[in-house]
């Protein structure tokens, strides 16, 4: 793992569950020397933290953690966010780096530079890394290896802030990519939001009886609704304008495939089908 010109000496993670605890692993992969405190406000979570190798320390306090820290990382669900923001606007070391983790930007873009200055500390990322299993105790070092991490700067942001996030995301092995907070919150409204909304309702689909008779592709296509309600109820919550946009785009595909079906011509079905089977092949490798 290479370390692409990152360093720190000292990181807050807040919020020690499986991308927080991943990234505190990943960071002490890259850094050894670094202090890595985990804030949590279970003591179970903590101990799990603790436990797993994700944080040399671990505490209830932000303002405990973030006391010198010049990377701190906002790892909890999106909508705690206001809060923290306004904790950590008295409590920032100066130089210091803060970014997230969230799923959704726009709302977390604005928040962070209404409450933390415009051209100050805060620049958006969302690492494009996870799984279905949540807590410390699946926290994984190489969870972020390959995958893109979704950078929002604004046209306040200082160049300098930009590349020390680069380094960072770049460091536990990712691929940083550059979009507007509102772009960002479209795009994944397509490629991410609506696909676990489509998991959990192909989940309602069937009724119990049926499910024995269930096999792999039932299992591959209904994986994402195994993943955080918390997580995901604040992701619908702070980006539903684009979601809703998504699921009326969807509405009007799905029409469309239900008017050629139902007209049951055989090259119209295996053209839709070769169509999206060639797209397909073109997704990236990680």
């Amino acid at each position: 793992m290479s370390s692409h010109t990152f360093a720190t000496k000292k990181t807050a993670i807040i919020g020690t569950g499986l991308l927080g605890g991943s990234l505190g692993l990943a960071i002490r992969a890259a850094c050894p020397d670094a202090e890595v405190v985990g804030v949590n406000r279970s003591e179970a979570g903590r101990r799990a933290a603790k436990r797993a190798g994700c944080v040399t320390a671990t505490t209830s306090s932000i303002e405990t953690a973030v006391e010198g820290a010049d990377l701190v990382v906002l790892a909890t669900p999106v909508c705690a966010f206001e809060s923290i923001f306004t904790v950590l606007a008295g409590t920032l070391a100066p130089g210091a780096l803060v970014t997230d983790v969230g799923s959704t930007k726009r709302d977390v873009v604005r928040l962070g530079e209404s409450i933390l200055g415009r051209g100050g500390p805060f620049l958006g990322s969302h690492p494009m890394a996870g799984r279905e299993r949540k807590g410390a105790a699946f926290a994984d070092a190489d969870l972020f290896l390959g995958a893109p991490c979704l950078l929002t700067p604004t046209k306040h942001t200082p160049p300098n802030l930009l590349r020390r996030a680069k380094a960072l995301w770049k460091a536990v092995g990712m691929r940083p990519m550059e979009f507007a907070a509102d772009e960002h919150d479209r795009v994944v409204a397509r490629i991410s939001h609506l696909p676990h909304l489509l998991s959990s309702l192909l989940m309602a689909l069937p009724g119990d009886a049926d499910l024995p008779a269930s096999s792999s592709g039932f299992r591959d296509m209904t994986r994402l609704a195994g993943g955080d309600p918390e997580m995901w109820r604040d992701i619908m919550l702070t980006n539903r304008d684009a979601i809703l946009h998504t699921i009326d785009c969807f509405a009007g595909k799905m029409d469309k495939l239900r008017a050629v079906i139902e007209a049951g011509d055989p090259a119209t079905i295996e053209r839709f089908l070769t169509k999206e089977q060639q797209r397909r092949r073109t997704l990236p490798d990680g």
